[in-house]
């Protein structure tokens, strides 16, 4: 991972940028997944359908202090493919991302999650963790190829998709 003198704004990988999430980046969103249920459904808290408003309502809640959520754009297009970022507990934050469909089985997802862990031992946090949904294989094999291992299932509860869900949980040590 390389970048400009400040990473807390922006990182780099081969492909990609990550730069910090804006409301501004709505619109994008919603084109890539505004009535893709499919994918919307792998999310645990987006609405479905996804409209321009909820898309910003979406973004506002991961633009605070405790959470670092960016944009995931292609380097040679700057175009918005997606997001990823973490938030919670320091000691071990959640990690969370979504692909738009057209970006899909294209390594996208693992060379952004191997970013934000660079980005997260640079911060020096410990350890991270991440959770899926048992129907979504690809997301479990994005999360192992960057190195998390899989600790077992945990139930969660989320209101977007109905109430209490077994989700599989994945942890990862930093240090």
């Amino acid at each position: 991972m390389s970048g400009p003198s400040n990473p807390n704004n922006y990182l780099c990988t081969r492909r990609l940028g990550l730069r910090l999430l804006e409301i501004a980046d709505a619109p994008a969103m919603t084109r890539l997944l505004g009535n893709d249920s499919e994918a919307l459904q792998m999310s645990a808290s987006m609405a479905d359908p996804l409209t321009l408003e909820a898309a910003q309502d979406w973004i506002s809640r991961r633009t605070v202090a405790d959470q670092r959520v960016f944009g995931i754009l292609l380097m040679r297009s700057g175009e918005l493919i997606g997001a990823i970022g973490f938030g919670g507990p320091k000691e071990m934050p959640h990690v969370g991302y979504w692909i738009g469909r057209p970006h899909w089985n294209q390594g996208f997802a693992t060379e952004a999650v191997l970013g934000l862990v660079e980005y997260a031992r640079w911060l020096g946090i410990p350890a991270l963790q991440a959770d899926t949904f048992p129907n979504n294989p690809a997301s479990s094999r994005v999360l192992m190829k960057a190195g998390f291992h899989y600790i077992g299932q945990v139930g969660h509860e989320l209101p977007a998709r109905g109430g209490h869900c077994e989700l599989n949980h994945y942890e990862m040590k930093l240090s």
